[in-house]
């Protein structure tokens, strides 16, 4: 483990380890990285029986899976901090009212989002810690991550086996995203179908900064038309206008739930997103996938242990920033372009290597 991780009492008795809790508030690609952290512990403590609590709109992804026994839905309502329930005491108390646990791993990196799980009955409660003092904590494990985390160059799905692998002392089996019981395995494949997925960002983090321009897209399926591909546009509905696509492309925008467009993607030859959660749930579920990406950083949020994942970015100076708005120079560029890292990116060139990345894929 590195310097930085910090560890409290004894290392877990993987032998009589019976029952553990993992809490985390997620969007879909935050349930893609968890899944090597899942397989981890399902690996090393087999007979433990694993229940993860998640927001409700993300939960159907994790039931079937093979590396959970049991999903529990909890309300995105109890997630969010109010100033009558600054420390998510519903939450906990929902936790609280399943049991004791063995082990209690909290996902989060927020001090105030943890605070409470001092109150769910748990023989060990592992988590992060920020640098910076902190009044109390109720973590008898934690994991130091640096407070410029989201310039780090460590994969998020790292982190988190990292509270498995700091508290047990195991080896790290290289297990990357897997989401395999999502996959439409009796259905045709749906050659030369690439799903586009214009929006970025969910009901609890606007990813607006992160998404690539709008009028990009329909010169994008455009390219791809003409490439003999077929452009399938997914997302929320609503999400894109249809209006400025070329005729061929598909409309699936709030056709499917959540596991419905998991197994539709897939099907697909291939998928290209921004830095969002279906982008993350195709390298999942073993679809070759072209991520676009700007203020965020590869290292963090890009592929993780999956070759058929591709990331493209801007050769800019400025590339990671990592910051909630573009401030950079425009230096000579139109002021509509921002962020300059994403529209650097041109129609041409994402749909060439795309198609290079699905063919050898």
């Amino acid at each position: 483990m590195e310097a930085a991780d910090v560890m409290k009492g004894e290392l877990l008795d993987l032998v009589n380890l019976r029952r553990v809790a993992i809490v985390r508030c997620c969007g879909l690609g935050d349930v893609a990285q968890m899944t090597p952290l899942l397989q981890q512990i399902r690996h090393d403590a087999p007979q433990a029986v694993v229940e993860v609590f998640l927001n409700a709109n993300v939960a159907p992804l994790l039931e079937g899976s093979e590396w959970v026994d049991r999903v529990h839905a909890i309300p995105v309502a109890d997630f969010v901090a109010t100033r009558s329930s600054p420390f998510l005491s519903q939450l906990w108390a929902k936790v609280r009212q399943q049991g004791s646990f063995d082990a209690l791993f909290c996902l989060d990196l927020s001090w105030s989002r943890t605070l409470l799980s001092g109150r769910v009955k748990a023989s060990r409660r592992i988590g992060f810690r920020t640098e910076g003092w902190k009044p109390w904590s109720p973590l008898d494990f934690t994991v130091t991550v640096p407070l410029d985390y989201a310039r780090n160059a460590d994969h998020t799905s790292l982190w988190f086996l990292r509270l498995w692998l700091g508290p047990t002392d195991m080896n790290d089996f290289g297990f990357g995203p897997e989401l395999g019981h999502l996959r439409e395995a009796r259905s045709t494949r749906l050659a030369r179908h690439v799903a586009l997925v214009p929006k970025a960002g969910n009901d609890l983090v606007p990813g607006d900064l992160k998404q690539w321009p709008m009028q990009a897209w329909p010169k994008l399926a455009a390219h791809l038309l003409n490439q003999g591909w077929t452009p399938v546009v997914m997302g929320r509905q609503g999400d894109f206008d249809m209006a400025s696509m070329p005729p061929g492309t598909l409309d699936m925008q709030g056709r499917q739930s959540v596991t419905e467009a998991a197994r539709y993607i897939s099907r697909c030859a291939g998928l290209i997103g921004n830095d969002s959660g279906l982008y993350h749930l195709a390298m999942a579920l073993g679809t070759p996938a072209v991520g676009l990406f700007g203020p965020t950083a590869v290292a963090r949020t890009g592929p993780f242990r999956s070759p058929h994942g591709l990331a493209l970015t801007a050769a800019l100076p400025c590339v990671p920033c990592c910051a909630s708005q573009c401030t950079v120079a425009a230096e000579g560029r139109e002021e509509k372009d921002r962020p300059f890292c994403l529209s650097s990116l041109t129609p041409e060139t994402v749909c060439e290597r795309a198609i290079k990345h699905f063919s050898r894929s």
